[in-house]
C-alpha cells in the first residue's frame, strides 16, 4: 500500500497548464522549443475540484508546484485559494512571479499571513534571468516580491545555477537578503544531465548552457547502461517518505510530481511509453478524483501495483521508467534532493 489517506500530510497540486514563460527545457513546450506541447491539455482546477481535494483532510500541506503550469496565471486561482485557507494550515506556491499587479501581491500576503509561502524562481539578475525564463520581466518580479514582502509576505528565491548566471549567485543572494526573502536556495538541473545534453536552445535563441560542476551530468555519464540501469536500481520512494501525494491538473491522483507528468508527453517519449502498460491494465482514469473521489488509493495500482513494481517485478507488476530513474540509488534526477541542492535561511 503505498499511503493511506490518513497518512498523507502533504498533497502537491498543478492547478493549471497556463503560464506566461517559455522556458526552454518546461514539458509545456516538449518536442519543439516553438509551439505549446499538443499532448498538454489547457485546463485549471475548479471551486468543485478543491472540495473534492480538500474534503478529507484537516491539516496538511498544499504545494501548487507547477508540472505544466504557474498556478497564478489560472483565472481560478483567486476563488480557490480563499477556500483552501479555510481547510488548511499551510499552503505554498510555486512561481516565476512576473504577472499580476503589486496591489495583487499585496492583498495576496495579508490573506495569507503566516499559512502561506511563496517561492519566487528567480534564475539570475536582471540582465540574465530571462535568458532561461523566456519572457520573464525583472522589473516586475522584483516589484512583486518587494510588495509581498513588505505586506508581511513569506519569500522564498530558488536559483538554478546555469553558466550565463553562475558568476552571479552571491550577489543574488545579497539582493535576497535586501528585500527580505527568508531564504535562498541554488539548485542544479536535472534536466541537461537526463536528456544527455550540454546546452539547448530557448524559443527566443538563447543558448543555455550546463554548469560544468554539474554532479548530476557526472554520475549519469557514469553509468553505462542507463535503461538496464532503471529498471534494477533499488527503489527509495522520496513522495512516500514525505508522505505525499501529487494531483495534475486533470485531478488525477499520482504518488508524485514526477509520475503525473509523463501521461502528457510525446507518445514516443520512454517514460510516456512505460505507462501504456498501467493503462492497458486499469484504463486511463483509474485514478481521476473527479469520477472516484480518495476512493482511488483503494485501487490496485495504489494497494499492489506500485511497491510490488520496486521491489517484486513481474509481468503484471512491470516497473514505471520514471520511478527507476527518479528515486534510484545513484542518478539523482531531481533538482530539489540530495546534493543538487544548497539552502540557505537569510
Amino acid at each position: 500500500m503505498y499511503l493511506d489517506i490518513d497518512q498523507i500530510k502533504v498533497v502537491q497540486l498543478d492547478h493549471t497548464s497556463r503560464c506566461n514563460l517559455s522556458c526552454p527545457q518546461c514539458a509545456r513546450f516538449h518536442g519543439s522549443i516553438n509551439k505549446l506541447n499538443p499532448y498538454m491539455p489547457i485546463s485549471d482546477c475548479t471551486l468543485d475540484d478543491y472540495k473534492i481535494i480538500l474534503e478529507p483532510f484537516k491539516d496538511i500541506e498544499l504545494f501548487h508546484c507547477g508540472n505544466f503550469g504557474d498556478s497564478i496565471a489560472s483565472p481560478t486561482f483567486n476563488e480557490t485559494f480563499t477556500y483552501s485557507l479555510t481547510k488548511v494550515k499551510k499552503i505554498k506556491v510555486s512561481t516565476n512571479g512576473s504577472l499580476r499587479s503589486k496591489e495583487w501581491w499585496r492583498d495576496l500576503a495579508k490573506e495569507g499571513q503566516d499559512n502561506l509561502t511563496v517561492i519566487f524562481s528567480i534564475d539570475g539578475l536582471e540582465d540574465t534571468n530571462h535568458l532561461y525564463r523566456v519572457n520573464s520581466s525583472w522589473s516586475k518580479i522584483i516589484e512583486n516580491a518587494t510588495e509581498f514582502i513588505n505586506a508581511g509576505g513569506n519569500a522564498r528565491w530558488y536559483f538554478i545555477e546555469f553558466e550565463h548566471n553562475y558568476h552571479q549567485i552571491n550577489e543574488a543572494r545579497d539582493l535576497a537578503n535586501d528585500i527580505g526573502f527568508k531564504n535562498f536556495t541554488v539548485k542544479y538541473t536535472s534536466r541537461f544531465a537526463d536528456q544527455q545534453v550540454k546546452k539547448v536552445e530557448s524559443k527566443a535563441g538563447n543558448i543555455i548552457v550546463d554548469i560544468k560542476n554539474n554532479k548530476n551530468q557526472e554520475v549519469r555519464s557514469s553509468i553505462e547502461d542507463f535503461t538496464k540501469y532503471v529498471l534494477t536500481t533499488p527503489i527509495t520512494c522520496k513522495y512516500q517518505e514525505q508522505k505525499a501525494v501529487f494531483i495534475d491538473v486533470e485531478m488525477n491522483l499520482w504518488p508524485c510530481t514526477w509520475l503525473g507528468a509523463p501521461p502528457y508527453f510525446h507518445k514516443d517519449n520512454t517514460q510516456r511509453k512505460s505507462f501504456q502498460h498501467l493503462y492497458d491494465l486499469y484504463g486511463t482514469d483509474f485514478n481521476n478524483l473527479r469520477k472516484y473521489g480518495w476512493q482511488v488509493l483503494e485501487h490496485d495500482f495504489f494497494k499492489e501495483y506500485l511497491e510490488n513494481s520496486w521491489y517484486n517485478q513481474s509481468n503484471k507488476f512491470a516497473r514505471l521508467f520514471t520511478c527507476g530513474r527518479t528515486c534510484g540509488d545513484k542518478f539523482e534526477f531531481s533538482s530539489g534532493y540530495g546534493n543538487n541542492i544548497k539552502r540557505e535561511n537569510l
